[in-house]
């Protein structure tokens, strides 16, 4: 917990660089681009319009969650997007300012934290545009939106430590890097996010499923903040996910901290 700590006090002391960092990489993302931050409301439409076609036009796949099929489909691309930008942005975050780092000494882990902020963003974009769809669909705000903050930290602490793990690896093996797309590829339909862990939560394997996909937990938790009287999110699941949360980013700052040293070396 020391080193922790001693991180965070770290990235405290250069917050100032951590803003002009994370202002900068906002800026970069819609330079030059007609649609601009459109685009953080075109991609998640995008896809759950697919997704609702698929569903009811092609698979003619019932719903069984009792809850509008738009707003649960909305609300997982929302996390999806979320943590699979921020995973991938901080991956790629020490190869991408390689420049920057072999020039001048500053707490590396600034430019990993900052590089989440397109995330946000985009983010808070999308959640402007779910509350506008769920009041177009005469649905209720959950009071509980008042803990979305939490949930989006909790996910945050998940994408950050996931990242500095594949940060720290990909400074020398590059082929690290290819592994995130799969992740990213792969766990949206491992995950329930255009469907809930209703189909899945009476299956005797579920437990294991939650240990082994925290993220499963923590796409309801998105879910039980904003669709209103949203009952699928156990203790258990959120329980699971905050633990394995909390522990992923310790790991991930541990083995960061023990590579940093030798990033020069190989950039």
């Amino acid at each position: 917990m020391n080193l922790i700590q001693q991180k965070i006090k770290e990235i405290g002391s250069d917050w100032e660089l951590l803003v002009i960092l994370a202002k900068r990489d906002i800026s970069v993302r819609y330079k030059q681009t007609i649609l601009g931050l459109s685009w953080a409301i075109v991609k998640p439409v995008a896809t759950m319009l697919v997704f609702l076609f698929a569903y009811k036009q092609v698979a003619k796949i019932q719903d069984i969650s009792g809850y509008p099929i738009q707003l649960v489909i909305f609300s997982g691309i929302l996390f999806w997007n979320y943590f699979a930008n921020s995973l991938q942005a901080v991956s790629n975050s020490i190869l991408v300012n390689s420049n920057l780092i072999s020039k001048v000494y500053f707490p590396r882990l600034i430019i990993c934290f900052s590089s989440i902020a397109v995330s946000l963003v985009d983010f808070l974009v999308g959640l402007a545009v779910y509350i506008v769809l769920a009041l177009s669909l005469h649905q209720d705000i959950s009071a509980y939106i008042l803990f979305l903050p939490l949930a989006l930290f909790i996910t945050s602490l998940f994408a950050l430590g996931f990242g500095l793990i594949f940060a720290s690896f990909s400074v020398k093996y590059r082929d690290v890097q290819q592994i995130i797309p799969l992740i990213v590829q792969y766990g949206f339909f491992a995950t329930p996010i255009v469907y809930t862990t209703k189909q899945l939560s009476e299956k005797s394997w579920f437990l294991y499923y939650n240990i082994l996909n925290p993220l499963a937990g923590l796409v309801e938790m998105f879910r039980a903040c904003l669709i209103s009287q949203y009952e699928l999110l156990t203790v258990q699941n959120a329980s699971i996910s905050i633990l394995a949360s909390v522990l992923v980013f310790i790991v991930g700052i541990i083995i960061f901290d023990k590579r940093e040293d030798s990033f020069v070396d190989y950039l």
